[in-house]
């Protein structure tokens, strides 16, 4: 598997090809439309909705979508996801729940 450096890479080079707009508003904004679509399968998956067919498989596609558009975030702000990512697990090594 592709650490998140190389992936980030591969993100950019696809969202140059297809022409993605690099403003971080933009971005934002797709980033909350997928996650309210990863939100909507919680809800079917969970009896909130009637419908539970592809459940699975559309966790997989609208988080493949969410990180695909986050790691293109972290392109557009100079973001080292990776480390920041490491500094991130440093931290909450230190926490307890409570403290979430």
């Amino acid at each position: 598997m592709a650490d998140i450096t190389e992936l980030s890479s591969r993100v950019g080079t696809i969202a140059r090809q297809l022409g993605h707009n690099r403003d971080p508003k933009v971005i934002l904004l797709f980033l909350v439309e997928e996650l309210g679509e990863v939100i909507r399968a919680f809800m079917k998956e969970s009896g909130h909705k009637e419908d539970n067919a592809r459940i699975t498989e559309t966790y997989r596609e609208e988080l493949g979508d969410v990180f695909f558009l986050l790691l293109s975030l972290a392109a557009v702000k100079d973001i080292d996801l990776e480390g920041q990512l490491e500094r991130t697990i440093e931290k909450l090594k230190t926490r307890s729940l409570s403290d979430i």
